[in-house]
């Protein structure tokens, strides 16, 4: 800074052996020198050092002078106080020495005093225990009123341990221990009840909510998804034990069930959920810490259950606890269901979904209710294991090995319910009651080989009873009493499972074996988790197996013998055929027959099942191979009780014409077959056709079949005069067009492990790959089918010609033809063949599709001349009178 001068610089102090050092170089010097003159120079310059030297000790003398005072001062000062101290302290020893020779003779006495001081601290401190231990009831009190229940469990068990040490023989404080003792036991009964709680009802109410605020978006479509698909199973089969869930094949919507296709519900590991335990709660290191300033100590579960462990732990009642939480496992797994059931039933009502309840859906809806809650007790479970471990492996812990029960135990009492639950749900006693009493009928050999469920069986004469009383008034009103029993109280009457009679589970809907097809992509799902959770296959898994393989596949082949029986094998099977409404639902123009609709509908129930439990999809495929293959069987046999008289001299012509091999080629061959063809496979020309078209198209065949009988007169036996005959014929060859159809549009939908095809890829069944042999089958059958619907038409075809050939070639050899003006009347024959005819029409025009009503018919006006002119050379007298009749 200006204005300031720097201090002068400081000289070096030298050390020392330096100044010695020079003053003996220069005393060697003088000594060894022996020039004066050097001697004198070295001297003066010595002296003139040694006056610098006093001067400058002068002058700093006089600048310290005040400084040097204070410190001789302060010297001074510090010496004395030593002096006086040193003086104290030789006072204090000899005072000291006096005091314990003084002590020494008071021993005794001093003694005496030291027992009375601490016998009086010690007194009090146990009043100062016993005022503590009086305060801890309500202590107590209010940290279990705000669920702080590990201070409540450390003050507890300090107060029962300071009464039972050392205030363990003061009789007055005998009530107040009791009176711990029984809060300790009510502590450790509460500590278990929210333990269990939380377990069991507090880790699983988000779940609930959850589900509750979504009941309204998934009723909402399932009624509409239900309106779209009502009504079409009950009307076709009625009673079915099957129907009623499945309905047709694409109204099977699967979808419904929270399924989207089997190979993302089961295919996909990624997608699979991971029942993962959460473990930041229960790291080893990190200690159990309750905050009494917190308002809720249950809003973090996982933390709150570590108190409670940590809780029961301090009371020394973990092993009990572990106990409690082990024995009471199965029936709170057994309340979440039946709460699970309850929130289900509710939903339902509440969202006024009166077709809903008590239906199967409610079923699934129930099992992924209970599955989710299943996986929030899971990890509920996996949190409060891990505080146990953490109490386990502590060095301080006094239970020695503690005995845990593991998370392979939690999963086992999962599947254990699961079973119950669902042996009530699928109606397993009455399953296997039926089971046992048809084990003759259905042995292991008949198991393997389908086809001999629906093999050809005698047919059965019906008993004939001598009355009846169905009519009078007794039988009348029991009926109408059953009706309403099943109307409106059939739920109360269900037999239930031992278990849910003890948890009093209200069924969400009637039990039924049909009810796995609604729960079991589902559960396949969740016993994938298990698996994939313990590491190996899980016994609800063999569970739902042996279930499927040893009753349910059972009862669908027993109840499908039945259904097909009754359909295709009655006296009556041919006679019957569908309504309007029906054709309206099949979008059929013309009826079929009832047998075949019935046909179809087992067919497509069996496919229903096969999406429904896709892993069994061979086996009920199998069981419409061998279905179709017995009803194709039952409608040739038909055909032929038709064509077929007793006798085989008296053949049905028509018959034998389409049976014919060369015959059958020439006619399918000719146009108007051809023509047949196109428009079925809807390649119809817009060429307006002129009679010209229609005489060329059918020459062939008239000319032909001229050829064929000649002049033979044909007896009546060779036609089928019956006109309910040609009826069912033409019943049985829409049904047998309409399930050859059908037929080959499922195998198409069929997935094979080498073939898809391409067009149809869309519509491809969500099934595992099936054999190919299967998809064979179906196809073969299906040409089968159409090969006897072709037949059929065939012979309807050929039949109605024929008739023309009965009842005109007698026409030329009588003699009527040379008659008067008065005689020229339409001859008989003409008449009954017009009869004949118009009663073949009007029977196939509402019972033959158009096309093929055309096919019939057409052409047979050129086919009546040309028998006429054929035949006139047989007339032996005519006139114009005889022309004029002709």
């Amino acid at each position: 800074m200006a204005g300031v001068t720097a201090p002068p610089p400081r000289k070096k102090k030298s050390a020392p052996q330096d100044s010695v050092g020079l003053l003996m170089s220069l005393v060697r010097s003088l000594s060894q020198s022996e020039n004066v003159k050097e001697r004198e120079e070295i001297k003066k310059e010595l002296e003139k050092n040694f006056k610098e030297c006093d001067q400058n000790m002068d002058r700093l003398i006089d600048t310290h002078h005040e400084d040097l005072s204070s410190l001789i001062q302060a010297f001074s000062k510090i010496y004395t106080r030593i002096t006086g101290s040193r003086e104290k302290i030789k006072d204090i020893k000899g005072k000291l020495r006096s005091c314990k020779s003084l002590l020494h003779c008071k021993r005794d006495e001093l003694k005496r005093l030291y027992i009375e001081g601490v016998e009086q601290k010690q007194m009090l401190a146990l009043l100062e225990q016993i005022d503590t231990v009086k305060e801890v009831p309500q202590k107590l009190h209010g940290y279990i009123a705000k669920k702080h229940y590990l201070h409540a469990s450390e003050d507890l068990v300090n107060a029962l341990t300071i009464l039972e040490g050392d205030l363990s023989g003061v009789e007055a404080l005998r009530e107040l221990r009791s009176e711990l003792q029984d809060k300790k036991e009510q502590l450790h009964k509460k500590l278990v009840e929210e333990l269990q709680k939380h377990l069991y009802i507090k880790s699983t109410s988000d779940a609930v909510r959850t589900f509750c605020r979504q009941g309204s978006a998934r009723y909402s479509a399932r009624g509409l998804s239900a309106t779209k698909t009502s009504g079409v199973s009950a009307s076709i089969m009625g009673g079915s034990v099957f129907g009623s869930v499945l309905g047709t094949p694409s109204r099977l919507d699967v979808s419904g069930l929270g399924r989207n296709t089997y190979q993302k519900y089961l295919g996909s590991p990624a997608r699979a959920r991971t029942l993962e335990v959460p473990t930041a709660a229960h790291n080893k290191d990190e200690n159990v810490y309750e905050d009494l300033t917190e308002t809720n100590p249950e809003e973090n579960s996982h933390h709150y259950m570590a108190l409670l462990v940590e809780s029961l732990n301090i009371l020394g009642r973990l092993p009990d606890a572990i106990e409690e939480v082990r024995s009471q496992m199965e029936s709170e797994i057994f309340a979440i269901v039946g709460r699970a059931a309850q929130h289900v039933l509710d939903s339902a009502y509440l969202q006024d979904q009166s077709q809903q309840q008590n239906t199967p859906r409610l079923l699934l809806d129930l099992l992924q209710l209970t599955f989710i809650q299943f996986r929030c007790v899971v990890q509920a479970h996996g949190c409060v294991l891990g505080s146990l471990r953490k109490v386990a492996d502590s060095a301080s812990q006094p239970y020695g090995d503690l005995q845990l029960y593991t998370m392979a135990e939690v999963w086992s009492k999962i599947q254990s319910v699961l079973q119950e639950v669902l042996r009530g749900y699928l109606d397993m006693e009455h399953a296997s009651t039926n089971q046992n009493e048809n084990t003759a009928k259905f042995s292991e050999t008949d198991a393997l080989d389908v086809g001999l469920y629906f093999a050809k069986k005698k047919p059965v004469r019906p008993k004939k009873s001598m009355f009846r009383f169905e009519a009078s008034r007794h039988a009348i009103s029991m009926d109408s009493y059953l009706r309403e029993q099943r109307q409106f109280g059939s739920l109360n009457n269900l037999d239930q499972s031992t278990k849910l009679q003890e948890t009093k589970h209200e069924l969400v809907c009637a039990p039924s074996a049909k009810n796995i097809t609604i729960v079991f992509m589902p559960l396949s799902k969740f016993i994938k988790e298990i698996e994939d959770g313990l590491g190996c296959q899980c016994t609800l898994h063999e569970f739902i197996t042996d279930y499927i393989k040893k009753v349910f596949i059972q009862e669908v082949q027993c109840d499908m013998a039945q259904r097909v029986d009754s359909a295709a094998r009655s006296m009556d099977a041919l006679k019957f055929v569908t309504d309007h409404e029906m054709l309206k639902t099949l979008n059929l123009q013309r009826p079929v027959l009832q047998s075949a609709c019935s046909i179809e509908q087992c067919v497509e129930e069996l496919k229903g099942l096969s999406q429904g439990l896709p892993l069994y999809a061979e086996q009920f495929l199998t069981m419409v191979v061998a279905m179709l293959k017995d009803y194709k069987e039952t409608c040739g046999a038909a055909y032929r009780d038709i064509v077929h008289p007793e006798s085989e001299d008296k053949r049905v012509i028509s018959a034998t014409w389409a049976k014919d091999e060369d015959l059958n080629r020439f006619l399918k061959s000719l146009p108007n077959w051809l023509n047949l063809v196109q428009q079925q496979d809807n390649k119809v020309s817009d060429h307006e056709e002129t009679p010209e078209d229609i005489r060329a198209r059918n020459v062939k065949e008239s000319e032909k079949l001229i050829e064929m009988v000649g002049d033979t007169t044909l007896p009546k036996y060779e036609i089928l005069s019956d006109v309910r005959q040609l009826k069912t014929l033409a019943h049985l060859q829409e049904g047998l067009s309409w399930l050859a159809q059908r037929t080959f549009y499922m195998a198409t939908c069929l997935p094979t492990a080498s073939l898809r095809t391409p067009s149809l890829s869309e519509n491809v069944m969500d099934i595992p790959p099936v054999s190919e042999n299967i998809v064979q089958s179906l196809v073969a059958i299906s040409r089968e089918f159409e090969e006897l619907g072709e037949l059929c038409l065939l012979v309807l075809h050929l039949e109605v010609r024929v008739h023309c050939f009965y009842y005109l070639i007698p026409l030329a050899y009588q003699d009527n033809f040379f008659c008067s003006a008065e005689d020229v009347d339409t001859d008989v024959q003409v008449l009954k063949l017009n009869r004949d005819i118009s009663a073949i029409e009007e029977t196939m025009s509402v019972s033959l599709q158009t096309k093929k009503f055309k096919y019939i018919f057409e052409g047979l006006g050129h086919l009546i001349a040309s028998i006429l002119i054929n035949s006139a050379e047989y007339i032996k007298r005519i006139n114009e009178f005889g022309i004029k009749k002709l």
